[in-house]
């Protein structure tokens, strides 16, 4: 993009930014354009997260009720309603609902309707007829079915036997036979926090849409005595929740309104306020079953029944209610209501627009002119400041163990007199690592200026661990090392590998990269000689692997009994470590699978094994998730082995070597994963994904190539 692009880009924005910042949050002349029509009040479901199935059953507003309701000045603009419950389809008088707001509503443009789907014969009844009400006149009917897990998982949130199954039978009937948009609900509590992943792996699976969400404390559904379940998740669950919205947004969600919504509530986890907007501001308003009026479903109070007074006098009379809720509940609801930008989100869109036309390997003179202008980070003067940037808010537990040993070298070195600044692509991620590995440090994020302004003032910048390869993303280190070395300060390669390399331009950024560098230390011979091919004057250093050193320190504190487990530490074999079309790739990738699968087979028989277990090396979505392609590879290869387990949850480095320290053999994938093995004198096998990269290198230098084995003998 040039500079007069750029300008265009800025000028179009800030008009936005602009139009936003006029905008009124709430205007007492504003007519909803979207309905929460909560048609009946009472439900078949036994929700964990809600308590509306104990209301008692009573007289709910009438077709011609509802009709005469409807018809009030205060809904002339409506466009949308959303038919909800309790659930809807008890009521035998579905489908004439939806005639009395298609007659109500001449400037309807959407129905809609979300079904728990339990008595699925009564359901499709019903949508049946509401589908052809709609097509008939040409009104746009979508429909949604509440899914909260895969099988049991489902069953037991929802306080029904067999209601998964309803569930899917009744979502494909709707999307394939009568070709309705359907799309899934879930809602995460406490009870299914760690089951959402499963829910996405087989919604990807079976190529079905669904959108999810936080319990929240919501009025109609008179839940504020279930705390115990609703926003109540301790550290590790939030933790997880944070890797499963960012795998959403990343992975299955397209739309940018609802990934602006998982955003929200991503930054609602960890202790913020909520980004997104919401339509009931303005555009929105609930109407319950027997005419009430309110101004939104979580956490407004009934203003009113439009059965007995005129909506639009219920609807300005009571604003002070809607004030209200902003003021005490709209910055702390999670509920996902959609809504389009805020100024704020706006502001924030145009900062990360701005950073990364800096922050790239093609800029480097827009990044020294930032960097001169910029101020500089703070720091303790009485501690000597060491920046640590790299791969990190991507970590793996190698990733983890790498921190952990470079830091250690450092401690000791300094005497412990050592300020750590750590810089990360995700700063969540890191924040967790630096609790789990008990260090004092600042996360400051690689993706804003943070990362010029302590490359500038730090006494040390580091390119801590993991490999320099062909990724986007060196523009981290590579600026980083620029701005350090323009302001005088020392940088340091420590521990890195290098390559694989397969493209000139970040090829060309590598060996930028090595030239500025004060001090290269090298985590096997194979990087040392490929360091030395580019005849630099400085000499390198073969320090190998600084996981090395933190994992020897574990070992020595974390005491296991041995059990008849064989462990694995697979992941998903990628195209980058292959040299040769992706046609042939993909055969020999499934060809690898099923020898891989052989492989575990035979050694759990060879070693009479109770037990066989998935570990993994990494739990994000940035790297993908080990988690998943155990899901997949259990389900194609183990589905009915009885002694195969998987470990849903997160992995430490502790957990990881208690794992391995446990189990009579490990078969390891992940590169971190071998070394952990070897390091922790475990018997092991280590499968050559790299193909005579780094996993080949790592077992040559210790002399353990015995361990090897190579993709064309499992594939073969």
């Amino acid at each position: 993009m040039n500079f007069l692009k750029i300008l265009k880009t800025i000028y179009r924005l800030g008009k936005d930014l602009y139009r936003l910042r006029q905008k009124k949050a709430l205007d007492i002349n504003a007519k909803p354009s979207v309905l929460n029509l909560n048609i009946i009040d009472s439900c078949n479901s036994k929700c964990t997260m809600c308590n509306i199935w104990k209301q008692k059953e009573e007289l709910e507003i009438t077709p011609q009720q509802l009709e005469t309701v409807l018809r009030d000045p205060l809904f002339s603009e409506l466009k949308y309603v959303g038919v909800t419950g309790g659930e809807p389809t008890l009521r035998e008088d579905l489908p004439e609902i939806y005639s009395a707001i298609i007659e109500a509503v001449p400037t309807i443009r959407g129905l809609s309707i979300i079904t728990n789907a339990i008595e699925d014969h009564d359901v499709l009844d019903r949508i049946k007829k509401i589908k052809a009400i709609c097509d008939e006149k040409q009104v746009h009917f979508a429909a949604m079915v509440s899914i909260d897990g895969v099988g049991k998982v489902h069953d037991q949130v929802r306080g029904v036997k067999g209601n998964f199954e309803t569930a899917i039978k009744v979502f494909k009937y709707l999307e394939d036979e009568l070709k309705i948009p359907t799309s899934f609900g879930c809602t995460i509590s406490k009870i299914n926090a760690w089951d959402a992943d499963d829910l996405l792996y087989y919604a990807k699976k079976n190529n079905m849409y669904g959108r999810f969400r936080i319990a929240e404390t919501i009025n109609r559904l008179y839940n504020h005595n279930r705390g115990k379940v609703i926003r109540n998740f301790d550290a590790d669950e939030t933790y997880n929740l944070l890797l499963f919205f960012e795998k959403l947004k990343v992975t299955y969600e397209k739309n940018k309104t609802f990934k602006r919504t998982y955003s929200s509530i991503q930054n609602m986890l960890q202790g913020g306020n909520r980004l997104i907007g919401c339509p009931y501001h303005n555009d929105g308003i609930v109407l319950g079953s027997k005419g009430q009026i309110s101004y939104c479903a979580p956490k407004s109070k009934e203003i009113g029944n439009g059965v007995e007074s005129s909506a639009l006098d219920i609807y300005k009379k009571n604003f002070q209610e809607k004030e209200r809720i902003i003021k005490e509940h709209c910055n702390d609801c999670i509920h996902d209501y959609h809504a389009p930008i805020t100024y704020n989100e706006r502001r924030s869109e145009i900062a990360e627009l701005f950073n990364t036309k800096i922050l790239n390997i093609k800029h480097v003179k827009r990044a020294h002119l930032t960097a001169k202008f910029l101020k500089k980070g703070e720091t303790d003067s009485n501690r000597y400041t060491v920046f640590i940037m790299g791969w990190y808010g991507t970590e793996t537990v190698g990733d983890k163990a790498i921190l952990g040993g470079i830091v250690s070298d450092y401690n000791e070195k300094y005497n412990n007199k050592v300020e750590f600044i750590i810089g990360s692509l995700y700063p969540f991620i890191t924040e967790r690592t630096c609790e789990e590995l008990n260090l004092e440090a600042k996360v400051v994020s690689t993706k804003n200026l943070d990362l010029l302004r302590y490359a500038k003032s730090a006494d040390e910048t580091v390119m801590g661990g993991g490999p320099l390869m062909d990724l986007e993303a060196l523009y981290v280190p590579y600026l980083g090392f620029k701005i350090a070395k323009a302001n005088g300060k020392k940088t340091t390669v420590f521990g890195c590998g290098i390559g694989p390399l397969k493209h000139q331009r970040y090829s060309a950024v590598v060996e930028q990269i090595l030239s500025i560098s004060d001090d290269v230390k090298l985590r096997d011979k194979d990087s040392l000689s490929k360091y030395n091919a580019y005849n630099f004057k400085a000499e390198a250093e073969l320090f190998g692997d600084p996981a090395k050193l933190y994992v020897k320190a574990r070992d020595n504190q974390i005491n296991v009994t041995k059990e008849k487990v064989l462990s694995c530490f697979l992941r998903d074999w990628t195209y980058q470590y292959f040299d040769g079309d992706e046609d042939v790739f993909q055969d020999k990738k499934k060809r690898l699978e099923l020898g891989i699968a052989k492989l575990i087979k035979q050694e759990a028989q060879r070693l009479n094994v109770e037990r066989i277990e998935f570990h993994h090396m990494h739990n994000f979505v940035m790297g993908n998730d080990d988690r998943d392609f155990s899901r997949y590879f259990i389900e194609t290869y183990f589905s009915d082995d009885e002694r195969v387990t998987m470990n849903k949850k997160l992995s430490t480095v502790d957990s990881i070597i208690e794992a391995m320290k446990k189990s009579e053999f490990n078969i390891c994938m992940r590169f971190h994963s071998v070394l952990f093995a070897h390091t922790l004198n475990t018997d092991f096998l280590a499968i050559d994904y790299t193909m005579g990269g780094k996993i080949y290198a790592y077992l040559k230098d210790n002399n353990k190539l015995e361990s090897l084995i190579a993709v064309e003998s499992l594939t073969n």
